[in-house]
């Protein structure tokens, strides 16, 4: 199996995606937990059903997330410019990117709502392998869509940055989200009919395609899964 890149590949985007996710179920569990032993900046509600929902005092959280953010940041760039020639550095800075990003995920969830991850995590995976069953084998040529999708991506980030610093109607930020889900759903058709042709290349069957492949499906999914998020969320 890891004699293809394709083998390569799925390993290290699955064991990067199911450590994501576990540190993310992980973190949830630890708030839980601060929760029910009355910690000061971490509150929540229970509904009819029984089912919690944490708030955290972002007040507190900040200085933590903003740190946070900058060293996944600082090891995203060491992963991109030293980690992909090179796997035995790459691998390691992966898994603590995934870590990170676990972290992070659990964060986003509790500013939403926890309870959506099962249900989001599902459309995310149905998302992914669909788009992914298109892009590898229906023979249909995407590369056309590249150019369109990081001029799509870069307005994406622009309007994120409006909703930093500006009131947006939750309409227009639901809108934004779902431009987002297209864009991510078109970056996974791209990326997996890439991973595709490299497979065909004897010459491309190497670890470190495979670290950069894998950064790119992983970077569609997590931004796939955070935007069909901001879309469901109330």
């Amino acid at each position: 199996m890891l004699d293809s890149l394709y083998g390569k590949t799925f390993l290290i985007l699955g064991s990067q995606l199911g450590l994501t996710w576990l540190v993310s179920l992980a973190a949830i569990s630890i708030f839980r937990n601060l929760f029910w032993s009355q910690t000061s900046w971490v509150s929540g509600s229970i509904d009819v059903n029984g089912t919690l929902d944490l708030e955290l005092d972002w007040e507190v959280i900040k200085p933590y997330f903003y740190s946070l953010l900058v060293v996944d940041i600082l090891v995203f760039l060491a992963l991109l410019f030293h980690g992909t020639s090179n796997p035995i550095i790459g691998i390691p800075l992966f898994y603590l990117w995934s870590i990170i990003t676990g972290i992070e995920l659990a964060l986003c969830l509790i500013d939403v709502d926890e309870n959506l991850g099962g249900q989001i995590l599902g459309l995310t995976a149905l998302i992914t392998f669909a788009a992914g069953l298109i892009g590898a084998k229906s023979g249909i040529d995407f590369s056309f869509l590249g150019k369109g999708l990081f001029i799509s991506l870069l307005l994406l980030i622009v309007f994120g940055l409006i909703r930093i610093f500006f009131s947006i109607p939750r309409w227009i930020q639901r809108m934004g989200a779902l431009a987002g889900v297209v864009i991510f759903t078109g970056y996974l058709l791209y990326d997996f009919q890439r991973l595709s042709l490299l497979n065909e290349n004897i010459a491309s069957n190497s670890w470190s395609t495979a670290i950069r492949v894998s950064i790119s499906i992983y970077l569609d999914i997590i931004n796939l899964f955070l935007d069909l998020l901001d879309l469901i969320s109330k």
